[in-house]
């Protein structure tokens, strides 16, 4: 389809760094908006298991969001990255003017910034805090001792701590997954329990980017952006190395702009070709800074239109889900595989 190579380009030539002005970074997400919203099906599918999470769900109207670590494929939103690159750039930036930066920090009142704690050890914390805060200017540039243990103790750790990072980008977003179609064998096999579940389906045109048009975005502790996109199908995974790099030197403390802040959209879109009969549509929620991660689960007040009731849902579980639907008048249809078919399509009819 055209529109998503088009759309794949574009995202691909969109960067919206994290020192550019508020205003003009909105407009930059809401041109993205714009050009995929009329290109949204008026239906797309949810498949989903019988359970009480999800009966209660559906009942009121919630659309639940996972992050990417949950899937079931391991491989999906897996991002490339160069270590070695990723190792060099950070040690050139671990520089004696790193360690003047630090001291002033000190000698203004503070203590280490909090993300330096989540990269070096308290012992060599509680050693550089003594070292730094009273050295001259002369100590620092004539010492190479501090600089030398900085880099050691970033070498010591870097492996581990690049894992972290990478585990906390996938854990950055949350996503609810939708599909084009509701007549997919291999989706109703792998998200509805082998036909033992159901679909929902839903309207999401008018899905407006939640807190993007609000006037109190800039002081506001619970902003959540979201957004709907397709999934871009690869067979090359996105390179996600020059966010890393501002990621972890944030975590030293180093004062560096975020390159791209779509940077983790764009982890969470791209997957293998292997995937595309899926013709998956993410609804992805981007937890603006100061967001409450605890309370954060998807979207409320999203009704679905129809349900489809997997072909070989128990009586039990369609009678439940019945009563919901019969309540919210939604219209109900039950899939069925077709005796006289050729071939190996899924059928529905309207209950």
């Amino acid at each position: 389809m055209q529109f998503k190579k088009e759309f794949a380009k574009l995202m691909e030539s969109t960067s919206i760094p994290s020192n550019l002005p508020l205003e003009e970074g909105v407009k930059m997400f809401k041109e993205l908006h714009d050009f995929v919203q009329p290109y949204v099906p008026s239906q797309l599918f949810r498949y989903r298991e019988c359970s009480e999470l999800t009966f209660d769900a559906f009942n009121k109207d919630i659309l639940f969001a996972s992050t990417s670590d949950e899937f079931n494929d391991p491989y999906d939103c897996l991002f490339r990255y160069d270590k070695k690159g990723l190792q060099h750039s950070i040690m050139q930036a671990l520089s004696k003017e790193f360690i003047f930066a630090l001291r002033g920090y000190l000698r203004s009142g503070n203590n280490f910034p909090s993300e330096l704690n989540s990269f070096y050890t308290k012992e060599f914390l509680d050693y550089a805090r003594t070292s730094i805060k009273d050295a001259s200017d002369s100590d620092i540039l004539n010492s190479e001792v501090l600089y030398s243990k900085f880099r050691k103790e970033f070498n010591d750790n870097y492996e581990k701590r690049i894992d972290e990072t990478v585990e906390s980008v996938k854990r950055n977003a949350y996503i609810a997954c939708f599909s084009e179609t509701i007549h997919s064998v291999t989706m109703w096999s792998h998200y509805a329990k082998f036909h033992k579940g159901f679909a929902l389906a839903y309207d999401l045109r008018d899905m407006q980017m939640r807190c993007i048009n609000c006037d109190k975005l800039k002081l506001c502790k619970k902003a959540v952006i979201n957004n709907i996109y397709p999934v871009i199908y690869d067979n090359n995974r996105y390179d996600a190395t020059n966010y890393l790099i501002s990621a972890i030197c944030k975590k030293l403390g180093l004062p560096i702009n975020t390159p791209d802040l779509l940077a983790v959209t764009k982890c969470q879109l791209y997957k293998s070709t292997q995937w595309g009969y899926e013709k998956e549509w993410r609804l992805i929620l981007t937890l603006m800074k100061g967001s409450p991660v605890e309370n954060f689960y998807g979207i409320e007040n999203v009704s679905p239109k129809a349900i489809y009731y997997g072909s070989k849902i128990s009586p039990i579980n369609k009678k439940i889900l019945h009563i919901i639907a019969k309540e919210k008048g939604i219209v109900e249809y039950q899939m069925y595989i077709d005796d006289k078919s050729y071939n190996y399509s899924i059928q529905y009819k309207r209950i």
